[in-house]
């Protein structure tokens, strides 16, 4: 099986350009031209060991988090109506701040290691969905993506198990109120359909003495506790398995099951690969996620080394999520905006803001992203790219017209704190974006290879004839008039408002 499912990475030139960015656009947010080629030029193997074993950044710390700790979320019932609305303004504007210096730890990462490691946390916070809408508490949520962080690449089983002790998710599904005599099913629910073993692999009565193992998992109050006066110790029988269980036997025999692994195999193959997987490439990968015992790299690396991952169908395939829209087209133009704000807005209208999920279930993702209402933003987002300012006719929602419900942490280019901007700071005169658009076409001078490197950079599927015929006739436009920065700008800003530029 190894030798038929590992892709050939030997010198006979099996290992492209195209698979290079694939890789990148893939296992991170997207390559810079010198980063595909780099990775190009040294091959899978090398390029996986940079992957899974360099380096990795400590998650940034918000400056109002430990003041934040020193309110008692317990007496909430006992403020006045004028106390909570203050405190909800806090919390909404640290979890704008908290969402922006996300968004830009992302853009910044500074190595392979790095984007792997954010497109995983990433990936744990669209699985085990938590809303700080309900949360309310930023302490919980910054905890929980810390959790994501640290234990990005670990252990499943240890993340499972850590998610039951996790404030953030006990309070979102009300395990704070799961007692002996009236236990709450929500956690034991989502536990099993959600997180960890699909629909169909378990029963209602599992649920329920699911839940029961999970009496008396609580919070004091930024912190797990186990109350053990309210917790169930008679005996109970989930998933085959009988006994006086508590929350953590409940997820060691969720473990066991062989649904367990299948399932997570495919969640991580339809995030990194394709939908759609057959059935025999999750089996495949399920049995290597299971003789690891649930290490995830070594899943990771079966998905990245397998022949499928490189194939026709998949590559050039997948629909990009607006963070993956916004941070890898940051990354890749390296772009410098005036207001991190831009960011925070774009999420909002293309609808994709950490930690305010739709619902339990996440997002959507797929061609959910592309509707008609959000492919104009998308579309407004590529035009103030070209412009390097938004342009007096675009999408009104993209002026930042409307309260934002998550915004950047401000931070200047040089990573110093500055002051939030006002609600309408994205208005056409107060914006501005650039990036050296020269770094994508390596000293290149006529238009046919000015052409060949924007499109081998930015697209992983290359336009067709009506679509290249305009781009290039713009280029030898620019060309004869001496290329300016502004021409060669527009001209990014094209290929962006291509359908292809939403694929990768």
């Amino acid at each position: 099986m190894a030798a038929s499912s590992t892709l050939n990475t030997g010198s006979s030139g099996s290992w492209t350009w195209g698979n290079a960015r694939h890789l990148l656009f893939r296992a991170g947010f997207g390559g810079r031209k010198n980063e595909i080629e780099e990775v190009a030029h040294r091959g899978l193997s090398p390029s996986l060991d940079s992957l899974f074993n360099g380096p990795t950044r400590p998650l940034f710390a918000p400056s109002w988090l430990e003041e934040d700790r020193t309110f008692d979320y317990r007496i909430l019932k006992d403020l006045s109506t004028e106390e909570r609305q203050k405190l909800d303004m806090i919390n909404r504007q640290h979890l704008r701040e908290m969402g922006g210096s996300w968004i830009q730890f992302m853009i910044g990462c500074p190595a392979m290691a790095d984007m792997l490691h954010e497109k995983m946390s990433f990936f744990w916070h669209g699985h085990f969905v938590t809303s700080a809408q309900k949360v309310k508490a930023t302490p919980f949520i910054y905890d929980q993506l810390k959790l994501f962080h640290d234990k990005a690449l670990g252990n499943f089983g240890e993340l499972l198990h850590a998610i039951i002790r996790d404030p953030a998710m006990l309070r979102y599904l009300d395990n704070d109120q799961n007692r002996k005599g009236k236990p709450n099913e929500n956690l034991a629910r989502e536990l099993m359909e959600l997180f960890s073993l699909g629909q169909g692999n378990y029963t209602e009565k599992d649920i329920r003495e699911g839940a029961r193992t999970l009496t008396g998992w609580a919070i004091e109050p930024y912190k797990f506790a186990f109350r053990p006066l309210l917790h169930d110790k008679e005996i109970k029988t989930v998933l085959g398995r009988t006994g006086n269980l508590d929350g953590d036997d409940f997820v060691d025999v969720i473990l066991e099951q062989p649904a367990c692994a299948e399932f997570m195999a495919r969640k991580l193959w339809v995030y990194f690969g394709s939908e759609n997987p057959k059935k025999e490439l999750i089996q495949e990968l399920a049995s290597k996620f299971r003789e690891a015992k649930y290490d995830i790299k070594t899943l990771l690396r079966a998905i990245f080394t397998h022949p499928e991952f490189y194939s026709s169908q998949v590559m050039g395939s997948q629909i990009k999520s607006p963070i993956h829209l916004i941070v890898g087209t940051a990354r890749t133009l390296d772009l410098s905006t005036s207001t991190l704000e831009f960011y925070g807005q774009a999420l909002v209208t293309m609808g994709q803001v950490p930690y305010l999920p739709p619902n339990v279930k996440g997002w959507p993702g797929g061609e959910a992203w592309i509707d008609t209402s959000r492919l104009v933003t998308r579309f407004s987002f590529a035009e103030i790219i070209a412009e390097g300012k938004v342009p007096s006719q675009i999408d009104p929602r993209m002026k930042g017209d409307r309260e934002l419900n998550a915004g950047a942490a401000e931070k200047s280019q040089q990573g110093k704190p500055k002051a939030v901007p006002a609600r309408g700071m994205m208005g056409p005169g107060n914006l501005h974006i650039d990036f050296d658009a020269t770094r994508l076409i390596g000293g290149k001078s006529s238009a046919v290879e000015i052409y060949d490197d924007l499109c081998r950079v930015l697209l992983a599927t290359q336009p067709d004839a009506n679509e290249k015929e305009a781009i290039l006739s713009q280029l030898e436009q620019a060309c004869k008039d001496g290329l300016q920065e502004e021409a060669l700008q527009r001209a990014v800003g094209k290929i962006m408002l291509l359908p292809a530029y939403q694929l990768c």
